[in-house]
C-alpha cells in the first residue's frame, strides 16, 4: 500500500451547502480523492463533516482544510473546524481563480471546485488561518454599514436636488427626502461613534490605529475602515499582497504589436479603495512626503487622477508598515534613508580607493 504524505480537505462553500472532497498525496506523488454528499451550511452540516473526517482521515498524516473566502458564508464552517483542532486555510478568491485556470479545467461545478481546493492544499504550502478577534469583526461590519449608508445618502441628496430643480416642485415629497437625509446623517454618526467605542475598549487596537493616524491626512474613520476590512491585516504578509488585496496592483497587457496601458486591476476590496480617496486628497496638500511624491509624478501622467491613485497605493502601504512595525510616522524617514545610503556608498568608495592604492 502506498504511503500517504499529505492530506487535504477541500470545501466549496455556498450560502446553503458545502461540497466536500478529501485528497491524499502518496509517496509516488499520485493523488487520490474521496468525496462526500453535499451537506447543509449550518450546524448540522458541520457536525456531519466532523463525523466523516473522524472515519476517513489518516491519523498519521496532518490534515489541512482549504476553502475560499466567500463573504460571510465560509465563516461558520471555518470557525467550527478550527475550534475542533483542525488546521484551516482560507484562500482569497483571486489566488484560487488563478490556480483553477492553471488546471485547464473547463467545467465548473461545486464538486469540481471542492476537488480543486483539495488539490491546492496537496500541492502548495498554505498559510494557516486564525480567527480574528470579535472587535475586528464588529469593526468590519460597522465599516460596511457606514459605506452602505453613505451610498444611500448620496442617492437621497441627488433625488432632493432633482426635486429642487424641477419646474413643478412637490413640497411634501421634498420634506420626506429631507427627513430621510437627516435620518441617514444620524445613523452615520451613530455608526462612527460605535466604531470609536470599540477601538477605545481595546488598548492594543487603539494604540496601533494611533500609529496609522500619525500620518498627516489619515483620520480615525480611514484607519479604522482599513483595519476592519483587512481584519487587522491578519492574512497580509507583504506590501505586494496588500496592494493586490485592495485592487491597487498594476497590470499591463501587451501582445505582439499591441501595447496596452498600465492600470490598476481593481480586482480587490473596493471598500478600501473608496475610503482611501479623501485621505489621498488631503495628503497631497499637507503630507510632506506624499506631497513631493505627487508633485513629482503628476507631470508624467496623462491625468492627475493616475498620480492620485499612486498616492493612495503608497499611503496604504505606509499605513500597513506603521501597523506592523508599531512606529509613529516620521516625515524625515526618506531623507534619513537616502543620507544613510550615500554614507555607505562613500565608505565603500573610500575602501576601494585604499585597496587600489
Amino acid at each position: 500500500m502506498e504511503k500517504r504524505l499529505k492530506q487535504s480537505l477541500g470545501i466549496d462553500v455556498s450560502k446553503l451547502g458545502l461540497s466536500l472532497s478529501l485528497g491524499f498525496l502518496t509517496d509516488k506523488l499520485g493523488k487520490e480523492f474521496i468525496s462526500h454528499p453535499d451537506v447543509p451550511n449550518d450546524l448540522s452540516g458541520y457536525k456531519e463533516v466532523l463525523k466523516w473526517l473522524k472515519t476517513s482521515v489518516d491519523g498519521t498524516v496532518d490534515l489541512v482544510v482549504v476553502m475560499e473566502a466567500t463573504g460571510v458564508y465560509h465563516q461558520g464552517i471555518a470557525h467550527y473546524l478550527y475550534s475542533h483542532g483542525h488546521a484551516v486555510s482560507v484562500m482569497q478568491s483571486g489566488r484560487v481563480k488563478r490556480y483553477a485556470q492553471s488546471l485547464d479545467q473547463r467545467s465548473k461545478t461545486d464538486a469540481l471546485d471542492s476537488r480543486m481546493l483539495s488539490m491546492l492544499g496537496l500541492e502548495r504550502s498554505l498559510r494557516p488561518w486564525r480567527p480574528p478577534s470579535e472587535e475586528l469583526w464588529e469593526l468590519k461590519a460597522l465599516s460596511r454599514e457606514r459605506s452602505s449608508l453613505l451610498k444611500d445618502k448620496v442617492m437621497e441628496t441627488n433625488r432632493q436636488g432633482a426635486i429642487d430643480s424641477g419646474v413643478h416642485g412637490n413640497t411634501k415629497a421634498l420634506k420626506r427626502h429631507r427627513d430621510r437625509l437627516k435620518l441617514l446623517n444620524r445613523q452615520i454618526a451613530m455608526v462612527e461613534e460605535e466604531m470609536k467605542e470599540i477601538v477605545s475598549k481595546n488598548e492594543v487596537l487603539g494604540r496601533k490605529i494611533g500609529f496609522m493616524m500619525s500620518i498627516p491626512g489619515i483620520s480615525f474613520i480611514s484607519a479604522a475602515t482599513v483595519v476592519g476590512e483587512t481584519l487587522g491585516f491578519e492574512s497580509i504578509t507583504s506590501a505586494k499582497q496588500l496592494t493586490s488585496y485592495a485592487g491597487y496592483d498594476v497590470v499591463l497587457r501587451e501582445s505582439g504589436s499591441f501595447k496596452g496601458k498600465t492600470r490598476i486591476s481593481k480586482k480587490g476590496n473596493s471598500h478600501i479603495r473608496a475610503v482611501m480617496h479623501m485621505p489621498s486628497m488631503t495628503c497631497v496638500r499637507c503630507n510632506p512626503t506624499l506631497k513631493k511624491f505627487y508633485n513629482r509624478l503628476k507631470p508624467k501622467k496623462a491625468k492627475p487622477l493616475v498620480a492620485l491613485i499612486a498616492v493612495q497605493r503608497k499611503l496604504l502601504i505606509l499605513m500597513y508598515t506603521l501597523w506592523k512595525s508599531e512606529k509613529f510616522y516620521d516625515a524625515a524617514y526618506e531623507t534619513k534613508k537616502q543620507q544613510k545610503r550615500k554614507a555607505l556608498a562613500a565608505q565603500d568608495n573610500n575602501l576601494i580607493n585604499q585597496l587600489v592604492s
